[in-house]
């Protein structure tokens, strides 16, 4: 989940760069912008396969739109490529649906850009995990875990969702940065709970996103 957020801290810090000298008349930031932003469309798609250390479909799509719309943006091409852009994601919309009823891959850190993702940890003494939500929707499912004294959860939601489903007889702590955004504790337990109790801290970012923790998995 870090290449993806580290990527899009770059992005937002380059943005702000190039809005900064689009003001005080060094470049031309809106120009500039217009021809490279696809090259942010390749990134996401890369950093999205390290963070999920394999080569999977949609991110791989994305690279490859990301490719297309960057050829039409410096005119390396003689015709519009946007209709073929469409069509790129159409398809590739319904090879992932057909895909995702035959191949079931096994992610201890769930990674969602431009889909959805669950993962179940059953870690036996779990201390960190991480769930990354970016254009989609993402589920880190905890219950057959062990937390010996306490663990820690990153969550990442950027345009999307990220859920964490916990245990009842877990503590939850949660904190984090919302922008735009919201997170939310929806557990029940926390009340009852014995001071000694398991705890786990989740630390949420949420972008013009949602961050939950809960009990009941929807």
């Amino acid at each position: 989940m870090k290449p993806v957020r580290l990527w899009i801290g770059l992005v937002l810090l380059t943005l702000g760069v190039f809005g900064v000298l689009d003001a005080t008349g060094v470049l031309d930031g809106a120009a500039t912008v217009d021809r490279w932003w696809p090259v942010v469309l390749i990134g996401l798609g890369v950093v999205a396969m390290l963070a999920a250390r394999r080569i999977s479909f949609w991110p791989a799509v994305i690279c490859v739109l990301g490719v297309v719309l960057l050829a039409d943006a410096q005119n390396w091409a003689t015709g519009d490529l946007a209709g073929p852009a469409v069509l790129l994601l159409i398809g590739g919309s319904v090879l992932a649906g057909l895909a995702r009823h035959r191949v079931h891959v096994p992610v201890t850190e769930p990674v969602a850009v431009f889909s959805g993702a669950k993962a179940v940890d059953r870690s036996t003494h779990l201390t960190h995990s991480d769930v990354t939500a970016v254009f989609g929707g993402a589920t880190l499912d905890l219950r057959e875990a062990h937390i010996d004294e306490m663990a820690t959860v990153d969550a990442f939601a950027l345009f999307g969702g990220a859920t964490v489903v916990v245990p009842q007889n877990w503590r939850v702590a949660v904190r984090g940065l919302p922008i735009f955004g919201g997170y939310d504790d929806k557990t029940t337990g926390n009340g009852s709970l014995p001071a000694d109790a398991p705890l786990l801290k989740v630390n949420a970012t949420a972008i013009f996103g949602g961050v939950e923790v809960t009990n009941d998995p929807k």
